[in-house]
């Protein structure tokens, strides 16, 4: 029972954010902005899609959040006028970093229980 009353804010948040990225990307094809920008807040809607979609799958979030930060890479070697990019490094190495780490001082794979 407590799993449900866990997993619930994180499927409400994942479906704002997937309204909300979504409607900005819909918005920003609209408005004629450059192809990398709507790739951009294209990558954010897929991620919290994919987030919403897959919540029961462990660690989806920080798995989903490593490609974002190739992608904002990419953009920014690209020289992109706008700060998306950054924020999805940013994310990318968090995820990954949250992967390898865990705050209750367990690594990743290891034997340690």
């Amino acid at each position: 029972m407590s799993s449900k009353i866990t997993e619930r804010p994180r499927v409400l948040l994942f479906s704002l954010l997937a309204v909300v990225l979504g409607g900005l990307t819909v918005r920003a094809a609209a408005r004629g902005h450059t192809d990398v920008q709507v790739l951009l807040l294209a990558s954010l809607t897929g991620y919290a899609v994919t987030g919403l979609l897959f919540h029961r799958v462990p660690n989806v979030e920080r798995l989903a959040a490593v490609p974002l930060g190739v992608v904002g890479v990419a953009a920014y070697a690209v020289g992109t006028p706008t700060d998306l990019p950054v924020l999805l490094v940013l994310l990318g190495v968090g995820g990954a970093v949250d992967l390898l780490w865990d705050p209750t001082g367990n690594v990743q794979g290891s034997q340690s229980d």
